[in-house]
C-alpha cells in the first residue's frame, strides 16, 4: 500500500472534492482519481461515491478514515525522527508551553542543570487546547498545559494551582480593593474566552457565576488575557476580565493601564498540568518529570510567597 495514497485518500476526504484535494496536493485531477481507483482495488471496498456538490465518503471509507490518519501521523513522526537523527537532534526533548508557562519550564530548566539532564530542550508556545493532539501525532514530548481532555494514550498530573485574578482599569473603583467578590462585579462587562481556545477556564468562570447566583453580563467571546485588543478595553474601563496567576506563572500580558486584583471566592483556581504519553519512557522524560515534581511538590510551593495585588504592568514572573 503506498503510504501517498493514504495521504491523498485523507485530503480527499477533508476536502469533500477531488479538484480541492488535488490543488492542495498540487496534483492534476485524473492520476489523484487513478490513485484512489488503485486503493479502492486493493482494499476492496469503495472508499467515495460523487454527487452533485462534489464527492462524499463512503460508510466503509469513513470506518478506515480514522485510522489512515493515525497510520498517516505515525509515518510522519517516524520521518521526522529519522530526520532529526540525522541532524544530531533526536535527543532533544520538546516541550510545549500554554501561554505564561515559560518561566515553570526555566525553573526546571535550571533544576536540571545539577543533574546533566542527557538531552537539550526545545520549547514552543502551543495553547493547552492543541497540546494533546501534538502529543498523540508525536510533535512534542511534554505538555505544560491549563486544560486535561480524557485520552487514555496520555498520563498527566497537577503541578500547582494558579488562582483566579480580575483585571480591572486601574481607574476603576476596585483597583484599590486588596481582593474582590463576584457580587461586587455584578453588572460588570465581561472579556469570556472562547470556549475553544481555553474550554476548562471558560467553564469554571461560568461555574463560579452560577455558584453566586449571579448573570454572566458577557461582553465578547472573543478575548484572551494575553489579546491586545482586550487589554486596552479593559485599560480603557469597557470591561473587565479574568486571568490566572500564581508565584510561578501567569496566564495574562502586562499592561499599563490595568491592575490585577485577586477574585476571593470558594475553589476560584485551576491547576497547571504536565501531560506525557505513556508510551514514552525515555531517560530525558524521566529525568525532567522528576525534577517537575521536585521544583513543584507540595513542600517547595510552601516555600513560595504569595505577591500582593500590583499593576499588571509591573508583574514580570
Amino acid at each position: 500500500m503506498d503510504f501517498h495514497h493514504l495521504r491523498e485518500f485523507a485530503t480527499i476526504a477533508e476536502s469533500g472534492s477531488f479538484s480541492k484535494a488535488a490543488r492542495r496536493l498540487h496534483l492534476a485531477q485524473p492520476p489523484l482519481s487513478r490513485h484512489i481507483r488503485q486503493l479502492e482495488d486493493e482494499l476492496g471496498i469503495k472508499l467515495f461515491v460523487r454527487t452533485a456538490s462534489g464527492v462524499q465518503i463512503t460508510p466503509e471509507g469513513s470506518l478506515l478514515l480514522g485510522q489512515a490518519r493515525v497510520v498517516l501521523d505515525d509515518t510522519s513522526a517516524f520521518l521526522d525522527l529519522a530526520t532529526r537523527a540525522r541532524a544530531g537532534l533526536a535527543s532533544t526533548l520538546r516541550i510545549a508551553m500554554a501561554p505564561g508557562l515559560g518561566e515553570v519550564v526555566n525553573r526546571i530548566r535550571m533544576h536540571l542543570g545539577a543533574s546533566a539532564l542527557r538531552a537539550s530542550i526545545e520549547g514552543s508556545d502551543m495553547a493547552s487546547s492543541s497540546q494533546y493532539i501534538a502529543l498523540r501525532r508525536r510533535t512534542v514530548d511534554v505538555g505544560l498545559l491549563r486544560q486535561v481532555p480524557d485520552d487514555l494514550d496520555i498520563q498527566s498530573e497537577p503541578l500547582f494551582a494558579e488562582h483566579f485574578v480580575v483585571m480591572v482599569s486601574e481607574a476603576s473603583p476596585l483597583a484599590n480593593r486588596r481582593s474582590v467578590k463576584l457580587k461586587q462585579l455584578e453588572g460588570e462587562r465581561v472579556l469570556l474566552q472562547d470556549r475553544d481556545w481555553a474550554a476548562l477556564a471558560h467553564d469554571k468562570i461560568q461555574a463560579l457565576y452560577a455558584a453566586a447566583g449571579l448573570a454572566l453580563n458577557v461582553a465578547t467571546f472573543q478575548a484572551t488575557p494575553g489579546n491586545q485588543a482586550s487589554m486596552l478595553a479593559v485599560a480603557s474601563g469597557e470591561a473587565i476580565c479574568f486571568a490566572l496567576s500564581c508565584p510561578a506563572s501567569r496566564s495574562y500580558s502586562p499592561l499599563n493601564g490595568v491592575v490585577t486584583v485577586p477574585l476571593d471566592e470558594p475553589g476560584a483556581e485551576l491547576h497547571v498540568q504536565i501531560a506525557w504519553r505513556k508510551d514514552n519512557t525515555s531517560a530525558p522524560l524521566g529525568e525532567f518529570l522528576r525534577a517537575a515534581r521536585e521544583v513543584f511538590s507540595p513542600a517547595a510551593a510552601r516555600t513560595e510567597r504569595t505577591p500582593h495585588r500590583r499593576p499588571a504592568a509591573e508583574t514580570s514572573r
